[in-house]
């Protein structure tokens, strides 16, 4: 694997995401009315990753059809895993007074405990314009991965006190990676 053909480029890394995340087996034609970038474009950045064996075109009955290298696939997927964690602490950082912590829970997680949401966020008390200015941060970052992500947004007085009565999704929650500032 070559990864000076990998990385550091913003339609490599759209086209992985896209086949990570949205739709694999897709032809490169497709891929172009789906990602903001010219077919020559996605088609050079293909040709690279190809050459650095991290894609690979399979023809499916009259059409050629991308795919992730399924040997490669955990590696890409954990590369994408730690841009996203360290960008959600960014978004913490950025708005700590606001935010009191977060948790990565089901998708982030190997975890069998499913509790259906991805990644929780704990408020401080804020007027409803600062907490959906957050939202819209979060939510316009996650876009750009093609994630169907549950979201869930938890008052601080709420959190601790269901924390307090032994609420069972504030206990799961917390078996969960969790960052507080």
């Amino acid at each position: 694997m070559d990864l000076n053909l990998f990385l550091w480029n913003k339609t490599k890394v759209d086209i992985l995401k896209y086949l990570l995340y949205k739709e694999d087996k897709i032809s490169a034609r497709e891929l172009e009315n789906h990602l903001d970038q010219s077919f020559p474009a996605i088609k050079k950045q293909i040709d690279n990753l190809e050459k650095a064996w991290i894609i690979r075109k399979n023809k499916n009955w009259n059409r050629w059809q991308l795919e992730i290298i399924e040997e490669i696939k955990p590696f890409v997927e954990n590369l994408f895993i730690f841009e996203i964690k360290e960008n959600i602490k960014q978004i913490h950082f950025r708005n700590s007074m606001f935010l009191d912590r977060y948790f990565l829970v089901d998708y982030f997680n190997q975890e069998n405990e499913n509790i259906w949401v991805d990644l929780v966020f704990v408020y401080n008390d804020m007027d409803d314009i600062y907490l959906e200015n957050i939202k819209n941060e979060i939510t316009s970052f996650l876009d750009n991965y093609f994630l169907d992500l549950k979201i869930s947004f938890m008052n601080k007085k709420d959190y601790e006190k269901r924390l307090k009565f032994a609420d069972k999704f504030v206990i799961k929650l917390n078996k969960f990676e969790s960052f507080s500032l």
